[in-house]
């Protein structure tokens, strides 16, 4: 009986990127982002080019200026946004008005979370199963037989493993998330006009090389 050899770390993140159903997801994912993307981009533009028509608030934002439910702000708060990460993945993104990237956080975390689910019960399965083998009982029910005792243990740590790199790919995803939201406010304050340039610049004077670069305020 030939026996079992758990892959590593790689081989986890290979059978992770080869799942079908998730290049499927990954591909929709790409479409929805290119589509909202645009639309997000022609959004901004209208509003920019609109006509700035006074609006009453609700209440609630007039009652509670400061309260976490001030979302309609316009320049977006970047420890507030962090926050709001921290407390629910996705809401940071939501808060910044950059819906397509909630979703790509939702999806992320349903794959790990898919994954380790999967996982912790192939861990729980194999290891019942090398519980019974080495019991010496002999009423104890025999499961996988076809696997040897020590292909078994093999299996039970190998799905072990697979737990641990799975909260390990989740833990990831939250922290990411939140930096993502933070990082992302701050860019929204970030002056990209086009009175900003930076320019590389060359010059070859009596057979010497020079190198510059030019910045326009």
């Amino acid at each position: 009986m030939n026996s079992i050899t758990m892959p590593t770390w790689s081989a986890f993140w290979i059978k992770f990127i080869s799942d079908r159903r998730l290049i499927w997801v990954c591909i929709f994912l790409s479409i929805l982002i290119t589509l909202s993307s645009k639309v997000q981009a022609q959004t901004d533009s209208l509003q920019k080019d609109s006509i700035k028509v006074p609006v009453n608030k609700p209440a609630l934002i007039a009652v509670f200026p400061d309260s976490i439910f001030h979302f309609n702000t316009k320049t977006p708060i970047p420890k507030r946004a962090g926050m709001y990460s921290a407390a629910l993945p996705g809401l940071g993104q939501i808060y910044n008005r950059q819906y397509w990237k909630a979703g790509i956080v939702y999806a992320a975390a349903a794959v790990t979370g898919a994954f380790l689910v999967g996982n912790q019960r192939n861990y729980r399965k194999y290891h019942e199963a090398y519980i019974y083998r080495i019991d010496n009982n002999p009423n104890t029910p025999v499961l996988f037989p076809e696997y040897s005792t020590d292909d078994l243990n093999t299996l039970r740590k190998g799905y072990r493993q697979y737990v641990e790199y799975s909260v390990i790919a989740g833990t990831l995803v939250y922290v990411l998330n939140i930096l993502d939201a933070y990082i992302s406010a701050h860019l929204r304050t970030f002056d990209m006009s086009k009175d900003i340039s930076f320019q590389p610049s060359g010059s070859l004077q009596n057979g010497q090389v020079g190198l510059g670069i030019r910045i326009t305020f």
